[in-house]
C-alpha cells in the first residue's frame, strides 16, 4: 500500500507551492518517499529547496518507532541532502538526526536503535560537506557518547573536514587514551562491544594521523606500546598515524 501523507503534510505542500518545488511537485515529492520508490531510483541530480524540510521532518518524527522505519528514514536523510539552497537549514535537521541516539540514550539491558544506523552516516557525511567547526562538538558526543558502530567511525572520520584542530586533537587524544584505549582491559576479539570500540579507536587513530598534531604523539605510541590493548589493525595505524606527525 502506497504511503498516505498527513493533512498536515499536504497543507505544507499547498503552502509552499501550488504547482510544483524546483520542477519537483508534490505528487512527485510523495512519490520518492512511497515504500514502492527503490532508494536507488531517485535521481542524483534532484536539487530541492529548503521549502521541503518542514514536510521531510514531520514524515521522519512520524517514522520512529515505527517497524520497517528504516528505509523512509535513510530515504529522507537522502532527500535532505539534496536540498541546494545556500545558506541552508537542512544541516540543523540533519544533526538533528546524527544526535537522536546520542540524547535520547538511556541505559538497558537491550539496546533499541530507533533511527537508521546507515541514515545517520549519511547525515553525518553530509554535515562534512558544510565545512562547519561548530559541528565538531556533535561528532565527539557522537564518538564518545553514542554506542552505535557505523556513526561513531564516520563522525571520527570527517572531523578533519571540519577544523578546529585546538577542540579537535586533545578530546581525540583524552578518547583514545581513556575510553579507547590503554585505561581497559585487554583486547578480546570475542567481546563485540571491545570488537567495535577498538574499531572506533582505528578509526580515531587515522584521524588523528591525517591531522599530524604532535600533540597526539605521546597517546598513539602508548597505543603501539601496548599491542595487546588492539586489534593488530588498529596498532599498524597507530606506527602510520606516527609517520605523518608534522613536528
Amino acid at each position: 500500500m502506497k504511503k498516505k501523507f498527513s493533512f498536515l503534510a499536504l497543507g505544507l505542500f499547498c503552502l509552499i507551492s501550488a504547482s510544483s518545488l524546483f520542477g519537483v511537485s508534490a505528487e512527485g515529492l510523495g512519490a520518492l518517499l512511497s515504500p514502492n520508490m527503490p532508494v536507488e531510483s531517485i535521481p542524483k541530480d534532484l536539487k530541492l529547496p529548503d521549502a521541503v524540510l518542514p514536510i521531510l521532518k514531520n514524515e521522519f518524527n512520524n517514522s520512529i518507532g515505527k517497524q520497517a522505519s528504516f528505509d523512509i528514514q535513510f530515504k529522507i536523510v537522502m532527500l535532505t541532502t539534496l536540498i541546494t539552497n545556500l545558506p541552508s537549514e537542512k544541516y540543523s535537521f540533519l544533526e538533528e538526526v546524527v544526535m537522536w541516539e546520542v540524547k535520547s540514550y538511556i541505559k538497558t539491558a537491550q539496546k533499541i536503535t530507533a533511527i537508521s544506523p546507515d541514515a545517520r552516516v549519511l547525515a553525518i557525511k553530509a554535515m562534512s560537506d558544510s565545512s562547519n567547526s561548530n559541528f565538531v562538538p556533535t561528532m565527539l558526543a557522537v564518538i564518545e557518547r553514542d554506542t552505535t558502530l557505523k556513526p561513531r567511525i564516520m563522525a571520527a572520520k570527517i572531523l578533519p573536514a571540519l577544523g578546529n584542530n585546538n577542540l579537535i586533537v586533545p578530546k581525540l587524544v583524552d578518547l583514545l587514551k581513556n575510553q579507547y584505549g590503554s585505561s581497559r582491559a585487554k583486547f578480546n576479539e570475542e567481546n563485540q562491544q571491545r570488537f567495535d570500540d577498538d574499531r572506533v579507536a582505528q578509526a580515531i587513530i587515522e584521524t588523528l594521523g591525517e591531522l599530524g598534531d604532535p600533540r597526539a604523539f605521546s597517546v598513539l605510541l602508548q597505543a603501539v606500546m601496548n599491542p595487546e590493548m588492539h586489534r593488530d589493525d588498529t596498532v599498524k595505524a597507530g606506527w602510520e598515524a606516527i609517520k605523518k606527525i608534522k613536528w
